[in-house]
């Protein structure tokens, strides 16, 4: 069976991974947002994610945006970045069918600094950044 290589940005990905998210900690708040060309829908079941900034090890990755076709019931959960003393607590851009846990980098930065639990990130708004921009 041949397999075929697909750049990131062409990739249409359907909503199936019901794996958990994990939460991180970043030292530094994520650049601000890129401005994207939304390419055409495939067909009216899929919804456009917009692009965001990723964690990914220990630096911001650019997820760029993208159309997917939803699990029945769920809805997209904009990622979220939330300044927390020094430090940056991100919680990833998510379908609502998938659970939310703290990453290992997160849950060492918290018993560090004598934070409490972490706990399921909000799914409401979105929160200011200190450079102003909003993540919402």
């Amino acid at each position: 069976m041949a397999v075929g290589w697909v750049p990131a940005s062409a990739q249409i990905r359907v909503g199936l991974d019901f794996g958990a998210v994990r939460i991180r900690i970043a030292p530094e708040a994520p650049p601000p947002p890129q401005v994207e060309v939304r390419m055409s829908r495939p067909s009216g079941n899929y919804v456009w994610i917009n692009g965001y900034w990723d964690r990914q090890d220990d630096r911001w990755a650019w997820a760029p945006g993208r159309w997917e076709e939803p699990v029945r019931g769920s809805s997209w959960v904009r990622p979220q970045y939330r300044h927390e003393g020094e430090a940056y607590r991100y919680e990833p851009g998510h379908w609502s069918h998938q659970r939310m846990e703290e990453g290992e980098d997160y849950s060492r930065w918290r018993q560090e600094h004598g934070r409490g639990s972490g706990g399921r990130g909000h799914h409401g708004r979105g929160h200011e950044r200190d450079d102003g921009h909003r993540n919402d």
